[in-house]
């Protein structure tokens, strides 16, 4: 089991709790940072990095989507961009045909 110190106050985590919580290696890591899909809040060095806990969704799915479809880094943004928006029009149609139904029941 693989244990995360957040820092309290800011709920951080380091490069390294990253690549751990994440399975991924130090040069995906890399990878993520060169290509804005991971963004450090503070620090110069790789080893300085901190990050958003949330960041540990973001880049599972990342390098998911790399490694299973062997996406370039380059075109993950744009891929992970697409699927944020993907998940919004399947909320709202949702949120849609619920009203839709509601209107529908009332005679």
């Amino acid at each position: 089991m693989i244990h995360i110190s957040v820092l309290q106050q800011d709920n951080q985590i380091s490069s390294d709790e990253l690549c751990q919580s994440s399975d991924i290696t130090q040069a995906i890591l890399y990878e993520l940072v060169e290509h804005s899909i991971a963004i450090p809040l503070v620090g110069e060095h790789p080893k300085e990095w901190q990050f958003t806990v949330e960041t540990v969704t973001l880049v599972k799915k990342a390098a998911r989507i790399q490694r299973d479809l062997a996406v370039e880094w380059s075109a993950i943004p744009l891929v992970l961009q697409l699927l944020n928006e993907r998940d919004e029009l399947i909320a709202e149609n949702t949120m849609l045909k619920q009203q839709l139904s509601r209107f529908k029941h009332v005679d």
